[in-house]
Parts: structure tokens; C-alpha cells; sequence
């Protein structure tokens, strides 16, 4: 309920600047496009990633099963692929991270899309902007991110007492993929 209406906030504002256009839901996401005076048509979408679910939406390799929070990485590059991306759009992902390294460290990432690097940094819990330009959307529908964690730990080697041997970087719990695509149009004289 409450990204719904975040989604159609967003869509709303986005179709305020344009002089005609439509709004499509499906599924996680929700597609704006209208035709924007002095620029051309223009395409904005929004998607919702629940890692705490079972089906966060996407799909994803090098993360463990769902927890309270959402899900663990639990590999030195894991990879989530988004489909139906809008091709030759510039995407912003939102990530939710509630969890960093285990023993109190940043969680130190750089992140690739569609195999180009778009990112680096380091995290604690909070939410990390990842701008991916058209370029590494390219004409592709499909968007492949990997996240390759710079520092994994395993809990067991931060507290003995712990038995939990798996190799964590970052605790996810949702991602939000914004995207739009601009299409000029010529003018005529």
C-alpha cells in the first residue's frame, strides 16, 4: 500500500510536465510516459525490490535466504538482474542496506552494471544512491548488477561463539530502481 502510493505520487509529478501521456502498473512497476515540451518524449519508471520476501521481484545470486531484514550478501560479487528495464534509460538504484560487515566496519563495495563500473564506496547501515547512466543500460531490457564487496567477513572469525561460516558484506533489505529515457524529438522550422 504505502509504495503504491509513492509510485503514483511520482507519476502524478512526473505527468504534471508533460502535455499529454499515460500511466501503466505492472506487477513492481509503475511506467510514466508523456510527451515533454522543449525536450521530447519521456518515459519515467519506478520498481520495488522486497528483499524480505521469498520473491524480491528480481533475480538474484550470492545472497543467503531471507531473514527478519531481508538478505545477506553472502558472496565476494553477488548479482541481482532486473528485467524490463526501459532500454537507453539513466536509472538510479536506491539501496536499503541495514546491515554492514560483521565486526562493526563499513561495508567497502564497488558496483558494476551490465559488467561496466558505475560505483564505489563504503557503507553502514543506511541507503547507498547508485546513478547508472543510459550508457551501461544500453539497448538492453535487462539490467545485471553486481555488487562486489571489497571486505567480506564471516561471523565466526569477528566472534568464535558465533557459528555462522558464511562470507557477509552487506545486509539488503529493499531496492528501488528509478529510471527515465528521454526521446527527442526534431523541431520543425
Amino acid at each position: 500500500m504505502k509504495k503504491n502510493f509513492f509510485y503514483a505520487l511520482g507519476m502524478a509529478a512526473m505527468l504534471c510536465g508533460c502535455s499529454s501521456g499515460s500511466v501503466e502498473e505492472d506487477g513492481n512497476r509503475m511506467t510514466a510516459m508523456g510527451f515533454v515540451g522543449g525536450l521530447g518524449n519521456a518515459t519515467t519508471s519506478v520498481s520495488y525490490y522486497d528483499f524480505k520476501e521469498e520473491d524480491p521481484g528480481c533475480q538474484i545470486s550470492g545472497f543467503s535466504g531471507t531473514e527478519g531484514f531481508g538478505r545477506w550478501t553472502n558472496e565476494e560479487a553477488p548479482t541481482i538482474t532486473f528485467e524490463n528495464v526501459i532500454p537507453n534509460s539513466d536509472l538510479t538504484a536506491k539501496i536499503v542496506v541495514t546491515n554492514a560487515v560483521p565486526g562493526g566496519d563499513a561495508t567497502k563495495y564497488e558496483v558494476y552494471a551490465n559488467e561496466k563500473k558505475v560505483d564505489e564506496g563504503e557503507t553502514y547501515p543506511g541507503v547507498i544512491y547508485v546513478n547508472i547512466p543510459a550508457d551501461a543500460v544500453g539497448d538492453n531490457d535487462n539490467l545485471s548488477l553486481v555488487l562486489k564487496i571489497l571486505n567480506p567477513k564471516r561471523p565466526i572469525d569477528v566472534n568464535p561463539e558465533i557459528y555462522d561460516s558464511r562470507l557477509l558484506g552487506m545486509g539488503i533489505s529493499s531496492i528501488t530502481l528509478y529510471g527515465i529515457s528521454i526521446e527527442e524529438v526534431e523541431s520543425e522550422e
